[in-house]
């Protein structure tokens, strides 16, 4: 067990820190209604109506300067009757003659008017996405929208040149030609019974400061994620308008792959374009896990069912597994775990909970769509019974003995949960912790076996569950200066990504990006190129990928390699980096 317990058993959740919110400061009233504080630094930046003085007040405060000027000039007593000294007492006549119910009305109106502006559509979308989570004045500093420092925004300046990447992904008008209304009311199953919230949580974290500065830190995930902002950051970090197209490309595949009459997706490809692409995969019954993965591919891209041009098929999509969630009795809540077989088949296992726990973690995370709250939480809240209590690692079914690569994916799904301000135990993070503590070995604790089997049998070096296990220390706090994470990434280097071994690639490519710098940089290079390089672009198939990739392959085929590739692809905005736009201060730490 590594001697560095004490940095590595914590969690970071990447929230800005409790302490650091400023207070807002409530804007004294000028009349007799209630005022709401204002937050100290809004963030919306276009100006609202309330921004502007109001016209009925105009009046008022001129005739008040008319009334000063005029006593504070001494007044020739041989003037007094002259029509010319009677103007200013004329003016003052008049307007103290208006009826003061009139001038009341007049000001009402025009409250009115300035909070009316507030029901403005695009005002009014803007406000449910940022404001949802927060219920108090004070919170209101950890809503401010995601900023990045002067050295980077000067690069990150948009081009309008031929040479820009491209916008969100084209897609072919005949893929969209089913209209869907985008309301979930009608999905969410009748009995899904009330999230349990584990009482550590509540204990440790105030509910309404981790639902607000949650909110926060995934707006802050997912921005790269926007139109605004991903063709800055493609050339920023090595992508391209050819990465681009190779997207855009996959997802109409993945789009054309999707079954018509449930929403969902199957591993087993084929079944659905009726053997038209090949290499299918043999877990056909493993939906939840195809449809998590194939969501997490739009979802990566900035499509959602509220935006983007893929709104129905994501849609549809989320709906499937909505209502595909089955009741744990020994848990007591929805879960996309199965179990069992059909016809010697596997059914979903871990892996299936996992993966469409993420999917549905990011989806309200990027919408805040309400109708996606149960079905997230109720994915996060299983994780704890799962768990095995002893060693903290996750397996095939629940309470496991656990191995990495299982780990790798319920590690996941809790970062996006406790992203997206849903209830995390974080006593589940340290236990998963220990498990990884038990699996390193090597130059720093820096390799990862994959179960108690192979630390016994003191298996070599397995570069996958390696990968997978530096990610979630990564994403649990650990310093990409630590030992560990320094010794994993040397031999990465090294090695550079694999011919075949996607599942290793698609790790370690996060890992490089999270660690940047030269190491990234030449990865990277080989990564896409290879990538770009080998992405079907004749018939049927056209979009997807396949390589052998042994046990991977087999089990998943043409569609688990096209899901993985892609979100390699999206690498380059999918998250934005974890340690170069974070500060130690806006870190939230066991």
């Amino acid at each position: 067990m590594s001697s560095n317990n004490n940095d590595l058993n914590h969690f970071d959740l990447g929230l800005p820190s409790f302490e650091g919110a400023a207070s807002s400061t409530p804007v004294e009233a000028t009349g007799s209604g209630p005022v709401e504080s204002s937050p100290s630094k809004p963030a919306l930046t276009a100006s609202s109506a309330s921004d502007k003085p109001s016209s009925s007040a105009a009046p008022s405060a001129s005739v008040t300067a008319t009334e000063s000027a005029a006593a504070s000039v001494p007044v020739d007593p041989l003037l007094v009757e002259a029509p010319e000294a009677k103007e200013p007492s004329l003016r003052k006549s008049l307007w103290s003659g208006v009826p003061s119910w009139l001038i009341s009305t007049a000001i009402h109106v025009g409250a009115l008017l300035i909070l009316g502006a507030w029901n403005i559509e695009p005002i009014q979308k803007e406000l449910k996405m940022l404001l949802v989570a927060s219920e108090s004045s004070g919170e209101s500093e950890a809503l401010e929208e995601f900023s990045i420092d002067e050295a980077m925004a000067a690069e990150l300046v948009a081009t309008e040149t031929d040479e820009s990447v491209a916008e969100a992904p084209v897609v072919d008008a005949n893929l969209e030609d089913t209209k869907v209304d985008m309301n979930f009311a009608d999905v969410v199953s009748a009995n899904m019974p009330a999230v349990s919230m584990p009482s550590v949580t509540q204990s440790l974290v105030p509910k309404k400061g981790i639902a607000s500065q949650a909110n926060a830190a995934m707006l802050a995930a997912m921005n790269g994620r926007s139109k605004e902002v991903k063709r800055d950051l493609l050339s920023k970090y090595g992508g391209s308008t050819d990465t681009e197209k190779a997207v855009s490309q996959a997802l109409k595949w993945l789009a054309l792959h999707q079954d018509k009459s449930t929403g969902g997706w199957t591993l087993s490809h084929s079944l659905i374009c009726n053997g038209q692409c090949d290499h299918p995969g043999k877990k056909r019954f493993s939906v939840n896990a195809a449809t998590g993965l194939a969501l997490m591919c739009f979802l990566g891209a900035g499509q959602t069912h509220l935006e983007g041009e893929y709104k129905t098929t994501v849609f549809n999509g989320l709906s499937f597994l909505i209502k595909n969630m089955k009741f744990d009795k020994a848990a007591g809540i929805n879960a996309w775990y199965v179990g069992g077989e059909v016809n010697g088949i596997p059914m979903d296992d871990m892996y299936g909970h996992g993966i469409a726990s993420i999917a549905l973690c990011e989806a309200f995370g990027m919408t805040r769509d309400p109708a996606l709250f149960d079905a997230a939480q109720a994915g996060v809240t299983f994780l704890t019974y799962a768990q095995n209590p002893s060693t903290g690692g996750w397996h095939y079914g629940p309470k496991g003995l656990g191995d990495t690569s299982v780990v790798g994916w319920q590690m996941m799904a809790i970062k996006s949960g406790a992203m997206s301000g849903l209830s995390v135990d974080l006593d589940v993070v340290r236990r998963a912790n220990v498990f990884l503590d038990q699996m390193s070995w090597g130059p720093n604790n820096g390799f990862y076996h994959y179960s108690h089997d192979s630390v016994r049998q003191k298996a070599g070096y397995n570069p996958s569950t390696t990968a997978c296990a530096v990610l979630c220390r990564m994403y649990s706090g650990v310093s990409k200066e630590h030992p560990s994470i320094k010794s994993a990434i040397e031999q990465f280097d090294k090695d550079g990504p694999s011919p075949s071994n996607t599942y290793y690639n698609y790790y370690a490519t996060q890992v490089m990006k999270q660690a940047g710098g030269p190491a990234w940089e030449k990865w990277n290079v080989l990564m896409r190129d290879k990538l770009l390089a080998s992405q079907t672009t004749s018939g049927h198939a056209a979009g997807s990928w396949y390589w052998e990739d042994g046990h991977s392959t087999e089990s998943g085929g043409r569609f688990y390699t096209t899901c993985m590739a892609t979100m390699m692809l999206e690498v380059y905005y999918r998250y934005l980096p974890i340690y170069s736009e974070q500060t130690e201060e806006d870190t939230f730490k066991l």
